[in-house]
């Protein structure tokens, strides 16, 4: 910055018109010191006071600080750029005109930014990992799940297998009554539905090596229970195809109207009950009699009605008789079908294995 000094120097060398002695320290003036253009001896007075003020001024001032004005001005014009020029290089940015305040919140924004890229990749991190984390623990407990229910399943499958040679001697025995042939049908009902269910969860077990193997062994298991829910059945129908309660032959007992009533529902529900008779194959030959057996007892029932209305009791008892034997005839094709079918669903029972 250019001291007063200085200052008073350029203008008395250029013998400015007008000069602001005021202006110079500091404060405003209206002051002028026109130039006259008097006589030449009048304005070498004029001057040599002005030299003499201006030693006096220039003696008595010290160097100080000019705001900035036209001075800075001037000399930004006239001296400094060239040093300026000199001591700067021209490929440097100084942003001259930023405040403090912007470069103290531009440094923040820098430094802050530096961190924005590591904490995104420390989120993504954190969120991959929660994922993959969750995924194995549903995993895990999902196994653990079905190795659980798989083995609550086998245990009770085979437990319920176990039954079955029970099963297989009720259903072929003509002993038991209706009341354990229909407990017999429900623990079918029972073991089928363990064995869905086992079928079911098998496809989700990763610890047996040959499931081909125990698909048959499920299959063969599965076919044995059909089989005897299907002798059940055809026992049920068979116990009410040609069942008698009594055949008078007697005078004293005989009423024909009564008589003829019981002997045609005999005949009715046979014929009802054979339609529903389901299709196994040890019971083919069985089949076929039961048809033929409810065709003879048609024929003897009209002539055992015949015989009593015209008095013949003798020939009535002959024909109750041949009734009697029709249907023992047709019980013993039955048992003997019970016989073969419980043979070979006992040689199939041996082969099945223990489901793992």
């Amino acid at each position: 910055m250019m001291n007063i000094r200085d200052y008073l120097l350029i203008n008395k060398t250029k013998r400015t018109n007008k000069i602001k002695i005021l202006d110079l320290l500091g404060f405003e003036s209206d002051s002028l010191i026109e130039d006259e253009t008097f006589k030449d001896e009048l304005t070498e007075k004029v001057e040599t006071i002005n030299e003499d003020t201006f030693e006096t001024l220039l003696a008595s001032t010290q160097e100080i600080s000019v705001p900035t004005s036209s001075i800075d001005t001037y000399i930004a014009e006239n001296t400094t750029p060239s040093i300026i020029a000199d001591q700067t290089p021209t490929d440097t940015f100084n942003p001259l005109n930023i405040t403090e305040q912007i470069q103290r919140v531009w440094s923040d924004l820098e430094s802050r930014r530096k961190w924005v890229m590591p904490t995104f990749i420390i989120l993504s991190l954190t969120f991959v990992v929660t994922i993959a984390t969750n995924t194995y623990v549903n995993y895990v407990d999902k196994q653990e799940a079905v190795i659980e229910q798989a083995v609550v399943v086998t245990n009770n499958s085979n437990e319920l297998v176990e039954l079955l040679p029970g099963l297989i001697d009720i259903s072929t025995n003509t002993f038991y009554s209706k009341y354990d042939v229909s407990n017999a049908s429900a623990s079918l009902q029972q073991i089928e539905s363990s064995l869905i269910q086992y079928r079911n969860n098998l496809q989700n077990r990763n610890d047996i090596s040959n499931i081909d193997s125990v698909e048959t062994n499920l299959t063969n298991i599965f076919n044995l229970v059909n089989e005897l829910d299907l002798v059940l059945s055809y026992r049920i129908l068979i116990s009410e195809v040609l069942i008698y309660s009594e055949l008078p032959i007697s005078e004293e007992d005989v009423d024909i109207e009564t008589i003829t009533a019981d002997l045609s529902n005999v005949i009715a529900q046979s014929k009802v009950n054979y339609s529903s008779l389901p299709d196994i194959e040890e019971f083919n030959k069985h089949n076929l009699l039961v048809n033929d057996a409810i065709a003879t007892a048609e024929n003897l029932h009209g002539r055992y009605l015949g015989a009593l209305r015209n008095n013949e009791y003798e020939v009535a008892q002959s024909i109750a008789t041949a009734i009697i034997l029709n249907k023992e005839t047709e019980s013993n094709a039955f048992e003997n079908a019970l016989i073969q079918f419980k043979d070979k669903s006992q040689i199939n029972y041996e082969k099945f294995n223990n489901l793992p």
